[in-house]
């Protein structure tokens, strides 16, 4: 066994068997491996009555004493180990005494790592300090323990361990959340009647982190435990109640964008994802008003093409699946709209990459001016091909807006000298609409608009086929 950071049956245990009194913090357990080194250096075998004399009083409540066995006919384990003592503080923490108890009867493979550590100090009376994960413990987090070597008693090999909480599992998740660079807001839905007054209806504050009191310029101390419209600037203009019913009654994660005016004028950017919780949501608020103000920032952003500033690939391929699931269950339409750039490569190779950037940037900015409902996703799919999501809209619908890029395209007239279409910038399209019968996946859908894309570029390019759910196919000029 290599010290350090091992693993082992679902647990990772840190061990230290080397100068264990320089490395470790606790000042108890430097007491008790103290104690047993001078008690060692004096005999071959420490008794229990090395620490009599007031460190067991000081300690008990957070000491076991375990006498080794064989272990019962028919266990997956070699050894055993019985309980002779079970500090009152540990059962505090665990909810059970167990003195007089088996450490097997805590399963197969969590006391395989205990008794291994155990039975290895025995075999070479030496001390050994661990940390472990407490798998099951909902209070506990990690462990911290001192195994050592007793001198044997009543026939028995014995093992006094110093066993403690060394992180509390709410400390972590307090932690954790103090520590969020996002602003973060637990919220529970209240109905009307659960005693919140005149104005009962709404959302009630459970948690609030300092980010977000910093955020918004609040004490954090005025927020817990009051209704969140109340209490919170701004909360009205986010216009997030909704979204946050619906995640919290669809149980799916929804990310939303949402633009406020600061006091001094600025306009601030906020990306809101909203988390389904028992009862509630939880919002995460990260505040991109730098990353709007300044281009070469976006290209850090996660979900976003730096090119472009469209949805990047990701964001796509997480919407286009959410987007199905949703479509499957409510029965809302939705359609996909494929794009590619005709003779790209051509237009490349004559212009240069430079302009080649640019023809990409000028043909996403086309795209925005059409697609510009909130619930619309237009994203760079790769290379100058580019997807757009349009969910609660019918092809009918979708034809008008496509038609209506393809003719914004021939104003523009974006000079294109080696294209074998035009003398200008044109583009192919490609649409289907999500049937139920035949979409079992959001790869289905894409095939078929991907399809149709082909199906445009074959006939001609610079149009739009369609495949809908009654026809294969049909092209516009």
């Amino acid at each position: 066994m290599v010290e350090g950071v091992e693993t082992g049956f679902g647990s990772w245990h840190q061990v230290i068997r080397e100068d264990i009194e320089a490395r470790v913090v606790n000042p108890e357990i430097v007491a008790l491996h103290h104690r047993w080194m001078q008690a060692r250096a004096r005999q071959e075998a420490v008794p229990l009555s090395a620490f009599a004399d007031g460190l067991w009083h000081r300690l008990h409540g957070r000491l076991m004493l375990l006498r080794r066995e064989a272990a019962p006919e028919g266990s997956e384990l070699d050894d055993d180990f019985v309980y002779g003592h079970y500090g009152s503080e540990i059962c505090r923490h665990t909810g059970v005494d167990r003195t007089g108890g088996s450490l097997s009867e805590i399963g197969p493979d969590r006391a395989r790592l205990l008794i291994d550590l155990q039975v290895e100090v025995l075999r070479t009376n030496r001390p050994i300090y661990a940390v472990h994960v407490a798998d099951r413990g909902q209070a506990v987090f990690t462990w911290e323990r001192l195994v050592l070597p007793l001198a044997p008693g009543d026939g028995g090999e014995w093992v006094l361990v110093y066993c403690r909480p060394l992180q509390m599992r709410h400390d972590l998740y307090a932690d954790v959340v103090d520590a969020s660079g996002d602003a973060l807001l637990a919220l529970r839905h209240v109905e009307p009647g659960d005693g919140q007054g005149e104005d009962a209806g709404g959302w009630l504050v459970l948690m609030a982190n300092p980010r977000l009191a910093e955020l918004f310029e609040i004490s954090r101390e005025q927020l817990a435990g009051r209704l969140v419209h109340q209490v919170l600037p701004d909360w009205r203009l986010l216009h997030a109640e909704a979204d946050c019913q619906r995640v919290m009654q669809e149980g799916r994660i929804e990310r939303i964008t949402r633009v406020l005016m600061a006091a001094d004028g600025r306009l601030r950017y906020l990306q809101v994802q909203i988390a389904p919780m028992i009862g509630g949501v939880l919002l995460s608020l990260s505040d991109e008003t730098d990353l709007h103000e300044d281009r070469n920032r976006l290209r850090h952003l996660a979900t976003t093409d730096a090119l472009t500033t469209l949805s990047n690939r990701r964001m796509f391929d997480d919407h286009l699946r959410d987007g199905v699931d949703r479509a499957r269950l409510s029965g809302e339409p939705l359609v996909l709209v494929m794009a590619d750039i005709d003779a790209f490569k051509a237009y490349n190779d004559h212009y240069g990459h430079s302009a080649g950037d640019d023809c990409l940037r000028q043909f996403a900015l086309q795209l925005k001016a059409i697609f510009i409902r909130q619930s619309d996703l237009v994203a760079r799919y790769g290379g100058e091909e580019f997807a757009v999501l349009l969910p609660g809209t019918g092809l009918e619908g979708v034809t008008v807006l496509v038609e209506r890029l393809i003719d914004l395209l021939h104003q523009r007239r974006m000079p294109h000298a080696v294209s074998p279409v035009a003398p200008y910038v044109t583009a192919s399209f490609g649409a289907a609409a999500f049937d139920p019968e035949r979409d079992h996946d959001e790869l289905s859908l894409l095939r078929r608009a991907d399809s149709a894309l082909y199906q445009a570029k074959l006939s001609g390019r610079d149009r739009l086929c369609v495949v809908s759910n009654d026809e294969p196919g049909s092209g516009r000029n």
